[in-house]
């Protein structure tokens, strides 16, 4: 990445990487790890992914790391940013699922940094990789 990435980025880059290291992808092999850090504080939280046999049933790294700030903070803490961790080429966005529900979370102009192994290698806005979440329930017309 070009631009320069602040410590705070770097901190959460080197949790996402050692995340993924712990992820549990037996099938795949795909491993994914994922840090959020919330506004207002201070701490870094972090997720793997985890397959098991059946699929639909897996957890994704980003949904992880959201159930992790959930569970500590409580409430409804907003996300700062988002540091994306994974083992592919290219390396992998946030899935629609997980982008969902992130998006309980963030504002539209959370920055999300995508990595592979190594090094950062890009950063992308929240509403560019979904600019069209549900954002409430709809309303039935008639029944």
């Amino acid at each position: 990445m070009k631009e320069p990435i602040s410590d705070i980025v770097q901190k959460a880059f080197k949790l996402a990487q050692k995340a993924r290291e712990n992820a549990y992808a037996d099938y795949s092999k795909v491993k994914v790890g994922a840090a959020m850090k919330a506004k207002g504080s201070d701490e870094i939280f972090h997720g793997s992914n985890g397959e098991v046999v059946v699929n639909g049933a897996s957890v994704c790294a980003e949904r992880s790391a959201v159930s992790g700030m959930v569970t500590k903070l409580g409430g409804k803490p907003e996300i700062e940013f988002v540091v994306v961790c994974s083992n592919t080429r290219p390396a992998l966005l946030p899935c629609g699922v997980c982008l969902q529900v992130m998006s309980e979370f963030c504002s539209p102009e959370l920055d999300i940094y995508i990595a592979n192994k190594d090094e950062i290698l890009k950063k992308v806005k929240f509403k560019d990789l979904m600019p069209n979440q549900y954002s409430e329930l709809p309303k039935v017309l008639d029944e």
